[in-house]
């Protein structure tokens, strides 16, 4: 019964990959941190123009959230929110058309910004500077 229900909730889930961009500039790297409750994808180091990402498939209550940091000039540029929610699913991921969503968040000077549906981009986050 186990395996039956297990089977189930993978073929009926939706499989969904996020990515995180950095388009803060040349010679800005971004650290990128994730967790879900089960997982912790650890510790990326992301150049500029490059992506991390990662698939899942998700639950009612699947939830990453993500540590995002860089320097300006010395100083210390940081988000620490959530990256993807259930809630977050349909507004700003971008169904491909085979089953997959791609949530793309793109990381720019002012903040961390989220792909909509219509596959334009919306601010997301400011950053914190100290």
């Amino acid at each position: 019964m186990v395996a039956t229900l297990w089977s189930c909730s993978s073929v009926f889930g939706t499989s969904n990959k996020v990515y995180i961009e950095n388009r803060l500039g040349p010679n800005n790297t971004l650290t990128v941190h994730c967790k879900s409750k089960d997982n912790d994808l650890g510790e990326h180091y992301v150049d500029f123009n490059q992506s991390y990402d990662w698939r899942f498939n998700d639950t009612p209550r699947t939830l990453f959230w993500c540590h995002i940091w860089w320097y300006d000039h010395h100083h210390l540029v940081w988000v620490n929110k959530d990256m993807f929610t259930p809630r977050m699913h349909f507004k700003s991921c971008m169904n491909d058309g085979i089953g997959q969503y791609r949530c793309v968040r793109r990381a720019q000077w002012d903040g961390i910004y989220a792909s909509q549906w219509n596959r334009s981009f919306r601010k997301m986050y400011d950053w914190i500077r100290e």
